[in-house]
C-alpha cells in the first residue's frame, strides 16, 4: 500500500510530458527553454531563458526549489546604477538593461541538488553533480561533482579513462526501453573498485552502447 500511494503522488507530483519528461505542476518555465527526454523537474524549480536559452539535456534529475537563470535576470555591474529603469520607464527597453551573457547548457544525466542556483551562461557537462545549495558561477566539467557558494569542485566521479569510456557510449541517447536491461549496471553503485568497473564497461560494450 505504501508503494502505491508513493507511486500515486509522484505521478501526480510530476505530471508526464512527451518522450517521458517529467515537470511538477509547482515549477515554472519562462521563456526560451528546451527539456530533453526523461528529465525531471521538481517542485518550486526556477527556470528561465529570457535574454538568453536555457538547454538541458536528457535524463537530468533537478531537484526542489533549483534555479537556472537567463540573461533576463543580470544587473550590469559595471554599469553605474544596477537598477532596471524599465520598470518604471515602459518607454525603455528590458533588452537595453540585460548584461550580455550567453546560454545556460545542462549536459545529460546532470543531477542539480535542493535550491542549487546556475547562474547565466555557465555550461554543466555531462554527468556532472551539482550539490544542494550551490551556486554555480562558472563552468564544470562533465563528471565533475561540485558545491559551495560559490561552487567549487569536489572530485571527479570515476578516473579518466572512465569518464570517456562512458561519454563514448551516449548512453543517454537512447530511449528508456532499450536500456531497461542495463539498469542494474547504469544504477549500480561501483564499490566493489576496478573489477566493478570493467565489468559495467564490459556489459555496455555487449549491449552495443560503446562503438
Amino acid at each position: 500500500m505504501k508503494d502505491l500511494l508513493v507511486r500515486l503522488y509522484t505521478g501526480i507530483k510530476l505530471r508526464q510530458w512527451p518522450h517521458g519528461r517529467r515537470l511538477s505542476p509547482l515549477a515554472t518555465l519562462r521563456g526560451n527553454v528546451s527539456i530533453g527526454k526523461y528529465t525531471y523537474v521538481s517542485s518550486y524549480a526556477d527556470i528561465r531563458g529570457i535574454g538568453s536559452a536555457t538547454r538541458i539535456g536528457n535524463y537530468c534529475s533537478l531537484a526542489r526549489g533549483v534555479k537556472v537563470l537567463s540573461a533576463g535576470q543580470v544587473h550590469d555591474v559595471d554599469a553605474l546604477s544596477t537598477f532596471p529603469f524599465y520598470l518604471i520607464d515602459r518607454t525603455l527597453k528590458r533588452a537595453d538593461f540585460m548584461a550580455r551573457k550567453g546560454d545556460v547548457v545542462i549536459g545529460n544525466d546532470v543531477w542539480i541538488g535542493v535550491d542549487a542556483i546556475v547562474m547565466p551562461g555557465v555550461k554543466i557537462g555531462d554527468g556532472a553533480v551539482i550539490g544542494a545549495g550551490a551556486v554555480v558561477t562558472r563552468d564544470v566539467a562533465a563528471f565533475q561533482i561540485v558545491a559551495g557558494v560559490p561552487a567549487r569542485p569536489v572530485r571527479m566521479r570515476f578516473s579518466e579513462r572512465i569518464c570517456a569510456a562512458i561519454a563514448d557510449s551516449k548512453w543517454w541517447e537512447r530511449d528508456y526501453r532499450e536500456l531497461q536491461p542495463l539498469i542494474h549496471v547504469l544504477n549500480s553503485p561501483r564499490h566493489g573498485g576496478g573489477e566493478d568497473i570493467r565489468q559495467m564497461l564490459t556489459w555496455l560494450a555487449s549491449a552495443d552502447l560503446i562503438a
